[in-house]
């Protein structure tokens, strides 16, 4: 019983010891230098919502270097755009759907479940994450101007394609900034 109470008391202590010593992710940031290659180069007017993307990922905070950066960029851009394609599809399950809207949302599911397919091949290492990264946004812009054409205004759909916006911004950015280090 004995031996029982001190491997409890051990991992209690090294718990308290880990929790007392690394820092939460409110308190943890990103290299100030690898914020400033990224954030001024992104689309987002925002300085501070192109930080609250890249914190978003707790891989960001222990980024190196901006290529780091930009592939953990790239994968959260991939997630959003494979939720925002789920969104969709499961919008379109709903029964209060207007049935004049859903060509359009259709149409937006499957726009944004072939930007999935694009997000999905080599990025960085492959050459192709800029491409990869204006096909999902020409996809997205397909999206907003077929829910405009169909008249479609739904808050969360607005919503969750300003959210995408933001973390496509964010990741074309931190791509530009290890594609083109100059700037």
């Amino acid at each position: 019983m004995g031996s029982r109470n001190a491997s409890v008391m051990f991992f209690a202590a090294i718990a308290l010891f880990l929790f007392l010593h690394f820092p939460s992710q409110t308190e943890a940031t990103i290299p100030p230098e690898l914020v400033s290659k990224v954030c001024p180069q992104s689309e987002i007017r925002s300085y501070e919502i192109c930080v609250k993307s890249l914190m978003a990922n707790p891989k960001s905070l222990m980024a190196t270097s901006a290529k780091a950066v930009a592939e953990n960029a790239l994968d959260m851009a991939r997630r959003e755009t494979t939720a925002t394609s789920c969104f969709f599809a499961a919008l379109l399950k709903r029964k209060d759907i207007n049935p004049a809207s859903k060509a359009a949302l259709e149409s937006c599911s499957s726009l944004f479940k072939q930007s999935v397919t694009f997000f999905n091949l080599d990025g960085l290492s492959g050459g192709t994450a800029s491409l990869d990264l204006h096909y999902a946004l020409d996809k997205a812009t397909e999206c907003k101007s077929e829910l405009s054409a169909a008249h479609v205004s739904i808050k969360s759909v607005t919503h969750k394609l300003e959210e995408w916006s933001n973390f496509y911004s964010t990741a074309s950015a931190a791509v530009n900034a290890v594609e083109n280090p100059e700037h």
